[in-house]
């Protein structure tokens, strides 16, 4: 029997490891038999995982392949790497685990940019008096009934759709179906089924606001999670045979590339005015949107996008208590205390805690690239390419 290859070897490590840490494997859409294979194994013991990874990242540095292509794989790997030692029990900082397995380096944000949002919210807030209370009121304001939520998505994906297939040239047979559930620490997830399918997560918890619900529909749709990877299913795995990219892996940087690809997808769709093309396909079906302010909310809500990633650094670094971190993401969100409680158990979840910084890194890194749009979503791109390709 033939010794597997590097990229059966790093599907091989992902499953074994996926066997200690759910929710590690984010899909897989490969060859059946690897699968298979890995079910019927006993589960591998840690430490022995963290040999493998590093016997495998030496192999990777020597194979002879395309050089992005091993640049690609090597950050993987060290992203599995450091979850070999989380699942082994070994203290990994948070900072540390990071940097690791994103390729990133995270200090808090300063709190002057939330202040300064704050001043830019209370010039387009109406009314007077408490911000946080304006604030709110305006969120409900622009909130969507759960009726309304899959037909706002289906209006939404069907011009983004449109426009997104400016960007990029689809794959034959690709489809996204959307449906609601409940009692999940995220608002919504795209889990991609493979065959260029996705099902994407609803999450009706907490009501939706209607402009935040347009960029999740891109985020999640289109040009976002479920492009990208039917993307990449089509033309890395099916046309060049880059098995590697048919498992879906949490804790690797393909995850900050995937989250800068979908924090930026409704602008790539839409443009910078997409405030105004949302509000005229959501007014029609009864959903509020009021563009004007949405326009100066949204502005100030990427200044405070560090938020989340300064709460998960405190409670991990400086062992803040959870009202601590509550009340500090109150603070400075102006959200409800129902609302803060979520998003801090999202920041301080076992797997999702090193995770939250991937959304405001990668969506700045993406921003400000060099590399052209259609190039990320369907090319092995990495953190160091995001790095190196920054605009001075």
């Amino acid at each position: 029997m033939a010794s597997p290859t590097i990229p059966e070897r790093y599907i091989q490590l992902g499953m074994r490891l996926g066997k200690h840490l759910d929710g590690l494997i984010d899909g897989y859409f490969g060859p059946p038999e690897l699968k298979d294979a890995i079910d019927a194994e006993e589960p591998t013991a840690p430490g022995a995982l963290g040999e493998e990874a590093a016997a495998l990242l030496a192999d990777v540095d020597g194979w002879d392949e395309d050089s992005q292509r091993r640049r690609w794989l090597a950050g993987q790997v060290e992203g599995l790497a450091c979850v070999a030692e989380l699942v082994a029990g070994r203290e990994v900082a948070w900072r540390d685990a990071v940097r690791r397995c994103y390729g990133i380096e995270v200090e808090p944000a300063p709190e002057e940019r939330f202040a300064a949002a704050h001043g830019q919210l209370d010039a387009a807030l109406p009314g007077d008096g408490d911000l946080a209370e304006r604030l709110q009121a305006w969120n409900r304001s622009q909130e969507l009934q759960i009726e309304q939520v899959v037909p706002a998505f289906d209006a939404l994906a069907e011009r983004l759709r449109a426009e997104t297939s400016k960007l990029v040239e689809l794959p034959e047979r690709e489809r996204i179906d959307a449906v609601t559930v409940t009692d999940e620490p995220w608002s919504a997830y795209n889990w991609y089924l493979g065959d260029r399918k996705s099902r994407i997560e609803i999450n009706t918890d907490l009501p939706s606001r209607s402009y935040v619900f347009a960029g999740l529909v891109a985020h999640e749709g289109y040009p976002g999670h479920h492009t990208e990877h039917a993307c990449k299913e089509a033309r890395l795995v099916q046309e060049l045979g880059r098995i590697e990219s048919s498992i879906l892996l949490i804790h690797t940087p393909e995850c900050l590339v995937a989250e800068g690809i979908a924090q930026n997808a409704i602008e790539q769709a839409l443009g910078e005015n997409w405030f105004a093309q949302a509000a005229e396909l959501l007014q029609p079906l009864g959903v509020p949107f009021d563009v004007d302010t949405t326009r100066a909310v949204e502005q100030a809500y990427h200044a405070l996008d560090h938020v989340p990633s300064n709460v998960a650094y405190f409670v991990a670094e400086e062992g803040w208590s959870e009202d601590q971190a509550v009340a500090y993401h109150q603070r400075w969100t102006l959200a409800e205390e129902h609302r803060a409680r979520k998003s801090v158990a999202f920041a301080t979840h076992p797997v999702w805690g090193i995770y939250v910084p991937t959304y405001a890194h990668g969506y700045r890194l993406v921003k400000g690239s060099r590399l052209p749009f259609r190039t990320l979503l369907t090319e092995q791109v990495t953190t160091v390419d995001l790095l190196d390709a920054r605009v001075a």
